[in-house]
């Protein structure tokens, strides 16, 4: 699973564990209801800063939101595999993140 879908999955999964509306976690990050909802439907890209609004709305660790816990389960997780594809991939992230907003100023 790609980055971008575990972050999803488990966004939804926490969310609903916790018994937790769109809306209210929307208002637990002072953030507005049409944005988690852009998120969930993976329209959204959130920042770093705001993934840890999520996980602390949640009462949960940022890294938990991408944790693969089905891969972790069947023991296809290999930590120093996995590790290095999820920093490749956070490191396109954010140059992107930060591309898009150097390149608005």
């Amino acid at each position: 699973m790609d980055i971008d879908r575990l972050f999803i999955h488990n966004l939804k999964k926490w969310r609903k564990n916790r018994g937790i509306s769109q809306k209210t976690l929307a208002e637990r990050c002072d953030a507005a209801h049409s944005y988690i909802r852009q998120i969930e439907s993976g329209r959204g890209h959130p920042s770093f800063i705001f993934i840890g609004k999520l996980a602390h709305a949640l009462n949960i660790e940022p890294y938990q939101l991408f944790y693969d816990e089905a891969a972790a389960k069947t023991g296809n997780l290999l930590w120093p595999d996995n590790i290095e594809s999820l920093k490749a991939e956070f490191i396109n992230k954010i140059e992107r993140e930060f591309d898009t907003i150097f390149k608005k100023k």
